[in-house]
């Protein structure tokens, strides 16, 4: 089988080839690394806007032919490349001239997210959040659905794929009104074997290291100004107990060293689950904070273990929650384990790839 993984977002494809591969499967990655994080990709499409849009799209001419003749397709969004959506749903008309099957991802802010969040049908949303919907990344974001291109592109491609792979339950919800024939919940994925239990804490911890990572354009939309500013009253009142690290939009893999010495990460607001920052985390022993809904789990099918820390609540139950964390050290190390154990079992590389392939080939011979 030969599978090319078109696009990128927050590294699902490059984890995802990596569980592929281990399968035996040929893996192709594709894409723009995701601008600023720079994942790694078999075939560059990267777009330097210093440039000439004319440079860049005789590049992507040039690299065209290699994006086809493959069993299995499978697009981070419907705008898999930075470029307008219609010149983005002519390039997908081509790979649907010359690939076998094509499958949707549906990991972020597209259309039919948005519509469903605006509608009021998601339990968390950053639309649902009255301070921040003057902020000109919400404004873009309610744009995005008042743009007919958008919308027909997006339309076009949902309906014109075998499959729609959603990588959160929020994602999921989105698509199951239109398309819940052809949908499916499928967790991010992370290499578990390439990162190995990190946590140093210990009974003897005096300082509980906490981080926070800020990405370019997403601070307010992830909520890490709220868990920024919580954290910093937290350190502020106790000083001898909290340590506290902020990065702003760092490389992947000097975001990766930096979390490296941490104790607990919190990742994001506004969500159902964490992201994929958060997952590695995990994989790594950290304590992570982020969104732990009910739902999360319940699509995990997990009734146990259940070790995430819910960040979907006011700033004062935020506080109260990391102020149990400080003054409750010698149960950290626990905690951290069960962080390990989680993302082994739902989210390794392995694992998330056995469950694409059983949907791949539960889907290449239907009907739409």
């Amino acid at each position: 089988m030969r599978v090319l993984l078109l696009g990128e977002f927050s590294g699902i494809h490059q984890s995802l080839a990596i569980g592929l591969r281990a399968k035996g499967v040929e893996v192709v990655v594709a894409s723009d690394g995701d601008g600023w994080k720079n994942y790694k990709r078999d075939i560059d499409l990267y777009r330097d806007f210093k440039k000439s849009s004319f440079l860049f799209l005789l590049r992507l001419l040039r690299v065209l032919p290699k994006l086809t003749g493959f069993d299995i397709v499978q697009l981070n969004s419907y705008k898999f490349l930075y470029v307008t959506p219609l010149f983005n749903l002519i390039v997908f008309r081509y790979l649907k001239l010359f690939n076998k099957n094509i499958f949707l991802g549906a990991h972020g802010m597209d259309t039919y997210y948005i519509n469903c969040a605006l509608a009021g049908k998601l339990k968390y949303s950053v639309f649902q959040v009255p301070s921040i919907q003057k902020d000109p990344h919400i404004q873009g974001l309610r744009n995005i659905v008042a743009d007919k291109n958008e919308i027909r592109s997006n339309k076009k491609v949902a309906t014109s794929v075998k499959g729609i792979v959603a990588s959160s339950t929020g994602y999921y919800l989105s698509y199951m009104d239109d398309f819940s024939a052809k949908t499916t919940f499928i967790p991010l994925s992370v290499d578990t074997q390439k990162y190995g239990f990190k946590n140093t804490i210990c009974d003897t911890t005096n300082k509980v290291r906490f981080f926070v990572g800020k990405m370019k354009g997403r601070v307010v939309r992830k909520g890490t100004d709220i868990i920024h500013e919580v954290l910093q009253e937290l350190k502020e009142r106790y000083p001898n107990d909290v340590e506290l690290t902020v990065v702003d939009s760092v490389p992947f893999d000097e975001y990766q060293e930096l979390l490296n010495s941490s104790h607990v990460l919190c990742d994001q607001m506004y969500a159902y689950s964490i992201g994929l920052n958060g997952l590695i985390a995990q994989a790594k022993g950290l304590i992570v904070a982020g969104g732990a809904d009910e739902a999360m789990y319940s699509a995990l099918g997990e009734k146990v273990n259940k070790p995430i820390i819910d960040l979907n609540v006011s700033k004062e139950q935020m506080f109260k929650t990391f102020e149990r964390l400080i003054k409750n050290k010698s149960s950290l190390k626990e905690l951290a384990l069960k962080n390990r154990e989680f993302v082994v079992k739902h989210h390794d590389s392995r694992v998330v790839a056995e469950r694409y392939l059983k949907f791949w080939s539960e889907k290449c011979n239907a009907r739409y």
